[in-house]
């Protein structure tokens, strides 16, 4: 995993490709790695109440565009954490004259060692599938935040195309059931979703029909591992939720009052 993220942001740093894919996919290119497009990050920004001199912990932050931009357009200090030394290098050289307000860190989601009440808002923007134990990982972030402090987190859960479908919980697909709601409140908070399901579907598609339009320039950048892995994502979406299979979710969690 580390190497292909490695390779994925070094050959998008310069990949004109892949730019064209993000801003035609997306509305802006912010190097996505994902399913967040501009509307969905804006709606996270006013769902988190997200405001000036705020401080914003993103987990998974990768080499630190969405960061910037979520500073540019709440106001917030945003930090960045990533497991990928070479998307942090990149965000730190990139944001070197605005130390202030952006910084960016190399940090493990199934290492978190957050300085406690550090932050009013925390979030993970389809990055909580790398941890290992997604309770022990929101116990960690909740170490991080302060009081009234708040959880953002963009997820998707669906069924995955190795694995047979008689065997996917498709029980769990509820926003109140899946492993991430039960690690919520395995952790004491409540919470609020909005389902992105039928954005993410028409996302897919969409990605789809631009990858097509621009296969010949991935292909000439030698870029083709890029056009393969973002076109396996929108292909693997789009059956789970021809099947009814799959869910997106923005989940918003506050501490339950004691």
């Amino acid at each position: 995993m580390q190497d292909f993220y490695r390779d994925f942001y070094r050959a998008t740093q310069t990949s004109n490709a892949h730019a064209a894919f993000c801003q035609r996919a997306f509305g802006l290119n912010l190097c996505q790695h994902g399913f967040a497009d501009t509307a969905q990050l804006d709606v996270l920004m006013a769902a988190a109440e997200l405001r000036p001199h705020q401080h914003l912990l993103d987990v998974g932050c990768g080499n630190g565009m969405i960061a910037e931009y979520l500073a540019e357009c709440s106001g917030a200090r945003v930090t960045g954490l990533d497991n990928a030394p070479e998307a942090i290098r990149q965000a730190s050289t990139r944001t070197q004259n605005s130390a202030g307000r952006l910084s960016f860190v190399v940090g493990d989601i199934n290492a978190l060692k957050l300085a406690p009440g550090a932050y009013d808002v925390i979030a993970l923007i389809d990055s909580i599938y790398f941890s290992d134990d997604y309770a022990a990982t929101i116990a960690a972030l909740k170490q991080g935040l302060r009081p009234r402090g708040r959880l953002a987190i963009y997820y998707s859960y669906g069924h995955e195309p190795w694995t047979p479908v008689d065997e996917f919980p498709a029980h769990q697909l509820a926003a109140s059931k899946t492993p991430l709601a039960a690690a919520l409140h395995a952790n004491g908070f409540d919470f609020v979703t909005l389902d992105f399901t039928a954005e993410d579907y028409l996302l897919a598609q969409r990605r789809k029909v631009i990858l097509d339009d621009l296969r010949a320039e991935f292909e000439a950048e030698d870029n083709l591992f890029l056009y393969e892995n973002r076109l396996g994502e929108a292909n693997g979406i789009s059956q789970a939720i021809q099947k009814g299979l799959h869910r997106r979710y923005l989940y918003i969690a506050t501490l339950a009052p004691c």
